[in-house]
């Protein structure tokens, strides 16, 4: 074999050590973060009770918020206008507060509204030109709050807003529209 041949057999050879070590440490890291993530519950379960306690009191669609220390206020902001042209929409105004121990990510592509007939509305790429005040993306670390507007297409009335995650794998928040 010439040189070359043994320089580049002996280069490919650590590159691909190097990219099983990479792949088991991602595996390893999934298992991790997913054991991480399991820890939460049993200190989510102790405020289930107080949940339950105040769930006589208060409507159900609010132990979401309550479970995950994340709490969303939506208050309805009237109609506005497009910068391009003369499409008309619905704006909500929103307000998240993170009173959990953990990050939380607000993006406004997480956001859906449901209407007041059931019909449920995820329009964000519908709605990037309308002339709103939108919520920031960000990760609001604990106790800290984002606020903005979400915006739909025409004149609609919005029943109650959701945050979700962008994997869907958590509870979503959920306000009624005051």
């Amino acid at each position: 074999m010439s040189t070359g041949a043994k320089i580049g057999l002996g280069c490919g050879g650590c590159a691909g050590v190097l990219l099983i070590l990479l792949l088991m440490a991602g595996c390893v890291a999934a298992v991790t973060s997913d054991t991480e993530a399991d820890a939460p519950p049993p200190a989510v379960s102790a405020t289930t009770e107080e949940a339950d306690e105040a769930s006589e009191a208060e409507p159900a669609e609010e132990e979401p918020a309550e479970e995950t220390g994340v709490t969303m206020t939506a208050t309805h902001a009237g109609t506005v206008g497009d910068t391009i042209d003369s499409t008309t929409y619905t704006a909500i105004d929103v307000e998240v507060v993170n009173d959990s121990d953990e990050p939380v990510d607000v993006n406004p592509i997480n956001f859906t509204a449901v209407l007041s007939d059931g019909t449920v509305v995820s329009d964000w790429a519908d709605t990037i030109f309308a002339d709103i005040d939108p919520i920031d993306a960000v990760t609001l670390q604990p106790g800290q709050r984002a606020s903005g507007q979400i915006a739909l297409v025409g004149e609609v009335d919005v029943a109650t807003v959701e945050m979700g995650d962008i994997l869907g794998l958590g509870d979503p928040v959920v306000a009624e529209v005051g």
